[in-house]
């Protein structure tokens, strides 16, 4: 058992190297990321006060706040009144502060403070909207991540989800400060080589610039050919992070846009087989996601479409006959494993495939050969025709021996009689 588990081991590392090898999955870190300035970002490297403190950089010396506590001292012994109206002061900041902080989802592990307003309400962006930040993430040990200015869609899966959660609620031009946990940033994985593994984040965010959502129709050859590269890459970061479900979401959005016949009517050759070179790649990406959630119908759809267009595409062959094999057809999985392998003779894992396949037939037609003996009284070992000839043999003795016994009578009584005959005769 532990030298299957070996080889089961070292055939899911092969697998996941040749579809690399196949799909070219790169590790995208900040999607469309445009600048490195960081001037307008406040500050956070205080020691004293911590990241979003509303004193970050206006920190007293120690004989300043000696002598301020000293003078607050004096003043309570004084003026009793002032003290009592500077208290009612400060409590309505604190309420103030309070109003101004939101627990988006309430169980606090993402909650978003104003630091500057916005332009009102109406000003928020929607679903599908271009939207621009300028972003400063402050680690808990001071260290600074994803710092610049980043353009993304809105609600469709290009970052973390603690952003799409609080930009949803961003007014324009506001600032403000979000706290996020681990599972609403870069979770137990977190982000080479920045990010460590289950890391809180403080970020600070500021929306610049929104840019309504625009129709596909509307959309030029280059910009849907930009926003599929996009999706591509994006769906192959969140496939190299496991997040099967993810990936498969960007692909698709991928190919819904450039795989329309509609859209692509009146372009030129050279252009319609750039946008499918593209979306072969998603289709095909997609199928290997929806092959590790076991989808296996809609993993075959994805790989068809491919077919469609590239008949000897080698890696929509091979997942064609993964797809089949796990659904039990393996007669059909193991011919487009033959195609696959006529095209790519020196791939390990499809030769692998093909073992694992030819061994699993020979177990099923032992099995279902089992199956029919039991149905026919047969007992495993025996050999039907050879008995039958045996019993067949034994059944016939019997007769033969009467047969024998009969004719030796017959002729002792024949003997007798001609006996008596020719002595009364005579």
């Amino acid at each position: 058992m532990e030298t299957s588990h070996q080889q089961n081991d070292t055939s899911a590392q092969d697998e996941d190297q040749d579809l690399q090898r196949h799909d070219s999955m790169p590790d995208l870190e900040w999607p469309e990321k445009k600048s490195n300035d960081v001037s307008n970002i406040v500050s956070s490297e205080s020691h004293d006060t911590g990241f979003g403190s509303d004193t970050v950089g206006d920190i007293s010396s120690p004989l300043e706040e000696s002598k301020s506590i000293s003078e607050s001292v004096n003043q309570n012994e004084t003026e009793p009144e002032n003290s009592a109206a500077e208290d009612e002061l400060e409590q309505k900041k604190d309420d103030s502060q309070e109003e101004d902080e939101m627990d988006i989802l309430g169980n606090g592990l993402l909650v978003k403070k104003v630091l500057i307003p916005g332009k009102g309400v109406e000003t928020r962006p929607k679903n599908g909207d271009t939207v621009t930040l300028v972003v400063d993430g402050v680690l808990e040990d001071g260290t600074h991540v994803d710092t610049g200015e980043i353009s993304f869609i809105l609600n469709d899966g290009d970052v973390i989800i603690a952003f799409d959660l609080a930009v949803a609620l961003m007014e324009m031009g506001e600032k403000c400060e979000l706290k996020t946990a681990p599972r609403y940033a870069y979770g137990d994985q977190g982000r080479e080589p920045d990010i460590p593994k289950d890391a809180r984040i403080t970020y600070t965010l500021e929306l610049c610039h929104v840019e309504p959502a625009v129709q596909p129709s509307l959309m030029s050859y280059d910009q849907r050919l930009k926003f599929g590269e996009a999706k591509r890459e994006r769906g192959n970061y969140l496939y190299s992070r496991g997040d099967f479900t993810g990936a498969i979401s960007s692909y698709g959005k991928a190919t819904k846009l450039l795989d329309d016949p509609e859209l692509n009517a009146g372009l030129d050759e050279a252009s319609r087989c750039m946008l499918a070179d593209t979306w072969v790649k998603c289709y095909n990406n997609m199928a290997a996601c929806q092959l590790k959630i076991e989808a296996l119908d809609a993993a075959i759809r994805s790989c068809e479409k491919v077919i469609a267009t590239q008949e000897e595409n080698v890696k929509a062959l091979f997942r064609l006959g993964k797809a089949h094999g796990a659904k039990g057809n393996v007669d059909v999985a193991m011919n487009f494993l033959r195609q696959a392998i006529r095209l790519d003779p020196e791939s390990k894992i499809m030769h692998q495939e093909m073992l694992k396949l030819s061994r699993r037939k020979t177990k099923e037609a032992a099995t279902e050969k089992e199956l029919y003996q039991r149905m026919l009284g047969i007992k495993p070992g025996e050999n039907p025709f050879l008995e039958g000839k045996n019993k067949k043999t034994n059944s016939a003795n019997p007769f033969m021996k009467w047969t024998l016994f009969g004719g030796t009578l017959a002729a002792v009584i024949a003997s007798v009689g001609w006996t008596w005959y020719r002595t009364s005769w005579s």
